[in-house]
């Protein structure tokens, strides 16, 4: 079921024109972790607190610029480290793979990697602080993280569309801490099967600022995280690009305002349309 219902990794590629994508040649997407609260016995509760106080479970997950999982990690304590966790992932047997020409978009809680591309710290970063009249990027450093968050929030709004339709997501259940892992893989499936059965997703509508070969086979692939330079997998032609168009793009987005929408369940149309699409899987084997 993981083999059919995972993504592909595709590569951005070079005549790409999506406004996000198109400065990241050779990206495969984004990787980000979230916590999901979990109810473990009180002997356990200290290895599963997160820096806020809760009791929660790690999930790393990793995504495509479609918003379907590419590779997904749940089971380590809350109290994990983010760089920890994703040494973890790339040394399973089948864990995650990146092959040495790509790469992900990530956080600075993770390394700046080869196969792991982090935005420059110490320099406005997430969107929320491009929203706040501060103006447009002032050099090239801010125009990049500009980009940079621009693109790898598809992550955070992939997480949030996860907890926003399945409500086992969103409190602590009663099952034991390892049917609770499998519960949140198991969600991230449906939302990847959901996703290539109803292309427009209502579910999706409904988030604030809405966005804009197969196995194993990858030939030779990453196998540990050492430090690399920042812009290692961006050309100084691309930044330069970046400057020039930066100030009109950023006058663009200022436009867009947050908007919030109440929580709705699933439609008969919805819920018609997932059965259809179980069927025709198992039909199909």
């Amino acid at each position: 079921m993981h083999k059919v219902l995972l993504a592909k990794p595709t590569p951005i590629p070079d005549d790409c024109s999506d406004p996000r994508w198109k400065w990241f040649k050779g990206c495969l997407g984004a990787l980000d972790g979230t916590f999901i609260d979990v109810r473990v016995p009180e002997h356990e509760k200290g290895h599963y607190h997160t820096r806020k106080g809760d009791i929660a479970v790690n999930v790393l997950g990793v995504c495509n610029p479609n918003m379907q999982f590419i590779f997904v990690l749940s089971g380590w304590e809350g109290s994990a480290a983010d760089s920890r966790f994703l040494r973890d992932a790339i040394n399973r047997p089948h864990g995650l793979r990146v092959p040495t020409e790509n790469y992900y978009l990530c956080n600075n809680g993770y390394a700046n990697a080869d196969g792991f591309l982090t935005p420059y710290r110490g320099v406005r970063y997430h969107l929320k602080e491009w929203d706040r009249g501060a103006g447009g990027p002032q050099n090239k450093q801010e125009l990049f993280n500009l980009k940079h968050s621009s693109a790898r929030n598809v992550i955070e709004r992939t997480f949030e569309l996860l907890k926003v339709r399945w409500g086992i997501l969103r409190s602590q259940s009663f099952y034991q801490i390892d049917v609770q892992s499998k519960i949140i893989i198991a969600c991230c499936l449906l939302h990847n099967f959901i996703s290539n059965e109803m292309p427009e997703d209502p579910f999706e509508l409904e988030l604030p600022d809405p966005r804009e070969s197969g196995g194993d086979t990858y030939g030779e692939c990453i196998s540990s995280i050492e430090s690399a330079m920042d812009t290692d997998y961006i050309s100084s032609a691309h930044v330069n690009t970046l400057e020039d168009e930066g100030s009109s793009q950023q006058k663009r987005r200022g436009q867009n305002k947050d908007q919030t929408g109440p929580r709705r369940t699933s439609t008969m149309l919805e819920e018609e349309a997932l059965i259809n699409g179980f069927k025709a899987l198992v039909t199909t084997g």
